[in-house]
């Protein structure tokens, strides 16, 4: 479970009402009562449906129909009800459909990314970076993980991936190494991962200790050749891929034999098209 916090949830609320609904207050909408329901136009992964059921309860909204983040919705299909008063509904809806729809292209286009791998190799992992939008890290995080994806970094405290912009300092990777094998005992069983961009690396690093080689932005023929040569060296190592990760080039990939594909593309792209109406409440279905 991905939490966020009552002051996340004022925080989105007050910036698109910072005081109240000019156009619901001309009308005298406030206090007629009204649901809302949310469909799919398309086939969805849905998500951030707990959040929008939070913020239905900050304002007295009552939700009558509730799915679940991971939840895969065809077309046509309703998803989220709630009942309330149509001053509260209509402050709150383009706030949950933009909050739901965000997210939900984001978990549907991974979902989508792990079944064309997975069609190839069945045991591969789709892990997604640590490159999304700022501000929305939160959000993209619980997306991704309904859409059945590993985190591949979460922040720089929390995992080891070295750069060349590291091991630059340290005079090559031949000191890496040394240092690796020196320092291996402090990280408390972390795994280290180091990202290649040449072949010739990969072989240099593949006896050091560490536990993933990240070869970035390398063909698939050289994948599928430099995987054979690592796991002769080390047969432990895993080997994740990284670089242009996306529908288009992921079966391709996936045949190489990587055990990890690196991807920020479900981060970027259209939001789910979903169908929101604000009806009376007493209007018969």
């Amino acid at each position: 479970m991905i939490y966020f916090t009552d002051k996340e949830i004022d925080e989105l609320l007050i910036e698109d009402v910072p005081y109240f609904d000019l156009t619901t207050s001309l009308l005298r909408l406030e206090n007629k009562p009204a649901k809302i329901q949310f469909f799919t136009r398309e086939d969805t992964l849905v998500c951030c449906t707990e959040e929008v059921m939070k913020i239905f309860g900050k304002v007295g909204i009552q939700v009558t129909l509730f799915t679940p983040s991971g939840e895969f919705i065809e077309k046509g299909i309703k998803f989220f009800e709630g009942e309330g008063l149509a001053k509260n509904i209509q402050a709150v809806m383009r706030i949950s459909e933009n909050l739901m729809g965000y997210a939900s292209g984001i978990a549907s286009r991974t979902r989508n990314l792990i079944l064309k791998a997975r069609e190839i190799n069945p045991s591969i992992i789709i892990a997604t970076t640590r490159n999304t939008i700022p501000f929305t890290k939160k959000i993209a995080i619980k997306a991704v993980y309904a859409g059945g994806a590993a985190i591949h970094r979460l922040g720089l405290s929390e995992s080891i991936l070295v750069f060349d912009n590291h091991y630059s300092f340290l005079g090559g990777l031949g000191n890496l190494e040394k240092r690796i094998k020196e320092r291996k005992n402090l990280i408390s069983g972390k795994l280290i991962t180091v990202e290649v961009k040449n072949p010739e690396d990969a072989r240099t690093i593949a006896s050091s200790g560490i536990d993933i080689i990240q070869l970035d932005r390398m063909g698939c023929k050289e994948i599928s050749k430099l995987k054979k040569e690592i796991q002769a060296i080390n047969p432990g190592i895993k080997i994740a891929v990284t670089g242009d990760i996306n529908p288009d080039t992921v079966e391709e990939y996936a045949k190489t034999g990587a055990d990890i594909l690196v991807a920020s593309w479900p981060y970027y792209g259209e939001p789910s098209d979903l169908r929101v109406t604000v009806v009376p409440f007493f209007e018969q279905y």
